[in-house]
Order: structure tokens, then sequence, then C-alpha cells
């Protein structure tokens, strides 16, 4: 029994030396059948080097011992052989020593240009042609054009075997572009340049014809874009030294524009925009009562790149409103049933102003009920689902407060929260009001100083 266990295990260890043991007594009557890539498909990024095992395979599933040819390959890879891999030692000595023939060989593959490629490799008379896929590490030299103004247009191509998909985006390291275009192939889009554009383009969204699966890539060029900053804003004013409630028209130079949520401000305070002009270049606007200053803004953009807001100065102007009045005059009334009629706006983002330099306050007994001692009304029609920030400002440090009456007389406060303040301002909104008439009005609560202001202004905003 012994005698026939020794012999079981015996074949077993001959069958499995057979089967997986480098031996070349195995392959004396064995030809090689097969030149075998491991892996049969090698993925490399752009610019680094990934390992290939090469071996020539009897039918025994042995590695016989060679050396390999390798040609054809594709001008995106370079192929390179390691002439350190496997050393044995020389005739049992204490010498290592790497032999020409090996029943395994190694190389390395350079992805030089992003593609699909292929290399052969031979040796005994066989030969096998194996994939590389090389993935792009970056765009390449991938911008037409390096330096501009903004408004320029500039073309970003995709490297070889690459393309952008139509929801890519483009961003720079400073500054903001626009598409313009794409090509229907995906292989180039086109970009507006704004002010301020430097750095290299980066595009998120870019796909290998050759390798789907990998999804979408976000690469950079190698060469970048500059553009002069824009520092301020041309301006055109049709006076720098307004009478108190008179509208000024600002022009906007060059490509600058007013967007919807455009607002001019005067000493840092913001004006009024009454109304714009078609092209989105000139605003009316009436200064805050007692803003006087620097002209700058905020939601202003460059006409091919509206979606980007922009905060400048102007380009040095002023307004400094005179001491006179010169505005139109919405004379308050003393009572609701006199009281005249102003128009809200609307256009989102424009405002009406009343600046008011009557002598009429009354007091109303709704306006008492409130605790208020004079009032100013004027009357408003509201349509449904219309939101309004309202701004009171008036001349004097008195103890003012903003209030608003239903068609029914109902009143409510819209803002009293300062109390006698240098500010000489109350900020308040109109919301939720279903559509119908309603009154606003301006109060003062008597305390005997500061007195009744004799210019009052209210801004009122569409917000919605």
């Amino acid at each position: 029994m012994k005698k026939m266990v020794r012999g079981a295990i015996a074949i077993l260890a001959l069958s499995g030396l057979s089967g997986c043991v480098d031996d070349p007594l195995l392959d004396l009557n064995t030809e090689p059948v097969e030149v075998r890539a491991n892996p049969i498909v090698l993925n490399v990024k752009q610019g680094d080097s990934s390992a290939v095992l090469l071996r020539l395979i009897n039918p025994l599933n042995n590695g016989v011992r060679t050396s390999f040819t390798i040609s054809g390959a594709g001008a995106g890879i370079a192929v390179h052989y390691d002439p350190l891999y496997r050393p044995e030692y020389v005739d049992g000595s204490d010498t290592l020593i790497v032999p020409l023939d090996k029943s395994q060989q190694r190389y390395f593959v350079l992805g030089v240009t992003p593609g699909e490629y292929t290399y052969t490799a031979s040796a005994g008379g066989l030969s096998g042609t194996f994939k590389v896929r090389v993935e792009p590490t970056n765009l390449g030299a991938a911008l037409s054009r390096t330096t501009g103004v903004a408004g320029d247009e500039v073309t970003i191509t995709a490297p070889n075997a690459t393309r952008f998909t139509q929801t890519a985006t483009v961003t720079f390291a400073t500054g903001s572009n626009a598409i313009s275009s794409r090509s229907a192939d995906g292989k180039t889009i086109k970009v507006l340049v704004g002010p301020g554009v430097t750095g290299a383009a980066t595009v998120a969204g870019v796909t290998m014809d050759y390798l789907t699966a990998a999804g979408n890539l976000t690469l950079a060029s190698t060469n970048t874009m500059t553009t002069p900053a824009l520092l301020a804003a041309p301006t055109t004013l049709s006076s720098a030294t307004p009478n108190i409630g008179a509208p000024v028209t600002v022009t906007l130079g060059g490509s600058v524009r007013f967007r919807r949520d455009g607002k001019v401000l005067i000493g840092g305070v913001e004006a009024g925009i009454t109304a714009l002009s078609a092209d989105s270049s000139t605003a009316t606007i009436v200064p805050a009562l007692g803003s006087s200053g620097d002209v700058t803004y905020t939601g202003v953009a460059l006409s091919f790149l509206s979606s980007v807001a922009l905060a400048l100065p102007s380009d040095g102007k002023t307004i400094v409103p005179t001491a006179t009045f010169g505005g139109p005059t919405y004379a308050g009334a003393d009572a609701f049933a006199t009281a005249p009629t102003v128009v809200l706006p609307t256009v989102i983002g424009q405002s009406l102003v009343t600046t008011d330099n009557g002598s009429t306050w009354g007091t109303p007994s709704q306006c008492t009920a409130l605790g208020l001692d004079n009032c100013r009304i004027y009357k408003i029609v509201v349509p449904a689902g219309q939101t309004f920030d309202v701004l009171g400002r008036w001349n004097s440090d008195a103890d003012m407060g903003i209030v608003r009456f239903t068609s029914t007389f109902t009143g409510a406060y819209v803002a009293d929260n300062l109390g006698q303040d240098a500010s000489r301002s109350e900020h308040g909104a109109l919301t939720n009001l279903t559509a119908g008439t309603y009154y606003i009005g301006t109060g003062w609560f008597d305390y005997g100083t500061p007195p009744l202001p004799s210019i009052v202004q209210l801004i009122i905003k569409r917000t919605n």
C-alpha cells in the first residue's frame, strides 16, 4: 500500500511540474506556439511608462527561453527593453548576470501622444501584436492664441483621438469666458475671453475615442492666455452736479452694460434706476437724497459675457448734487382722498423715486392711530405676486417711519427701526400683498426736535 501511495504522489508531482514550471527539459519536444503579453492591452498615461511582460509559450503553457524583437510600434508610443530584469547566478556562484534569453522578458512602454496604438513582439518565428492606449494628461498647446483683449475669440482644439462633450466647460486661472460655439464633432470649442484672463484653459468634459469607459476627463492646456484687466467702466454723465431730485443719465462705454441686477452707487449709496436703454448701456437714475461722491457699479457686465457680473468703479466720475431742489415735485397729500397716484416700476431692478419738497403734512386718524403725528401720503396700485424694496430718506435727523394702508385704510408699518438717527433713512419691503389699491406714506414722530424734514424721498424698487 505504501508503494502505491508514493507512486501516486510522484505522478502528481510530475503533472504539476509540467503545467507551471519553466523547465528546458520539458520544452525539448514541444515547439512554441504563441507570443503572449501581460497585459494584452496596456493603458498608460501620457508621459508615463508602464511595464509589459512578454513570453514565448509552448503547448504546455510554459515560457520558452528567448529574446524578442519589437517592431511596428505606433508613433505615439516608445517600447524599451528592460536589461536588468531577472538576473541569474552563474553556475551556482555568487555572480549575477542577466541572460539575453529568458522565459519571460520585461519591456517598458512610454506614452508619448494620446491615442490607441499597437506594437509587435516577435520570437521563435512567431509574433503577436498588442494594443497600447495612451491617456492624455493635458490638452497640449490647445489654445489658438495666448494674448489678446476682452472680447477676443480663442479656439481650443482637442488632442488626437479625444473630443469635448457638448456640455464641456472652460475655465482659466483668473477671469471669465463665454463659450461662443462648439463643433459638431467635438474637436473644438470657441470661447470669448473676458478681461483679466490668465493661465491655462481647463476643460471639464474630455472623452477618449478609444477608451469611452474611462468617462469624462478634466484637462488643461500647456499654453496660457492673458488679457488685460478691466480696471474701470468708461462713464459719461449728463450732469455731475444735478439739483436735488433731478434725474441723471449714466452711459457706460466700450462693451460694458447694465445687467438686470445692475446698480449705480454714488459715494457708496445706491441710486434709484428709473429707466434703462434698450441696449442696456444707459441708465436714468435719481441720486439718493444726501448721497454724494464717486460713481461706482455692481451688476454690470461685458455685452458678450452677460452671465458674469462685474463690480467696477467709473473712470473717475463723481456726482455731487447741489443744495437746490430741481426734481419733479411729488406733492404727497394730507388725506387719503387727495393722495396723488405714483406708478410702481414694472421692470425688476428698476425703481420709482419720489423726491417731495412739498409743505403738506396731515394728521389723518389712520396715521395717528399708528402713533404718528404727521403723514404725507401717496396712492399706489400693486399687481399680484410682486414685491418691492422700500427706502425712505429725508433731510433731517427726525424720527420717521414708512407706513402703508389698504384700500380700506387699515395701516401697518413698512419700516420703523432707527428712531432719531443721523443716517436719515428707513428701509423695508412690500411683500405678500394681494393685487389692489394701497397707500404708502412717510410719517413723523413729533418730539419737538429735530423738526419735520423739508424734503422726503421714497425709492421703491421692484425685486421680483
